[in-house]
């Protein structure tokens, strides 16, 4: 059975990662994709790639924007509230999985 660190977690989502096979696992509205290392540190990019490239629309719940996931067959349609939202997340959790990496280079010596 899994045992997940908790990278970020509130209401709207979660960014966990499994302790023993790492996949990460990304939770959103109702969404939930289960990556492997490489395919998370990619969604982040992009997730930050779509927000850095947003113009801002006239109404910000219209779900206009695409963001590509692992799967060909899957894209994940977002309103800017959503990708703002999202973006945030992303960051945050992968805020606290740096921070814990470097930590621990500190404990192994």
């Amino acid at each position: 059975m899994c045992q997940f660190t908790n990278w970020y977690a509130d209401e709207d989502g979660y960014v966990i990662q499994c302790k023993e096979c790492m996949h990460f696992q990304v939770s959103f509205g109702t969404i939930m994709l289960t990556l492997d290392e490489q395919q998370y540190q990619t969604f982040v990019a992009i997730v930050a790639a779509k927000k850095q490239a947003l113009v801002p629309m006239q109404d910000c719940n219209c779900k206009c924007i695409i963001l590509p996931t692992p799967s060909n067959a899957v894209n994940i349609v977002l309103s800017e509230k959503e990708l703002n939202f999202l973006f945030d997340m992303t960051q945050a959790a992968d805020n606290e999985l740096k921070a814990s990496q470097l930590l621990s280079l500190f404990q192994k010596v």
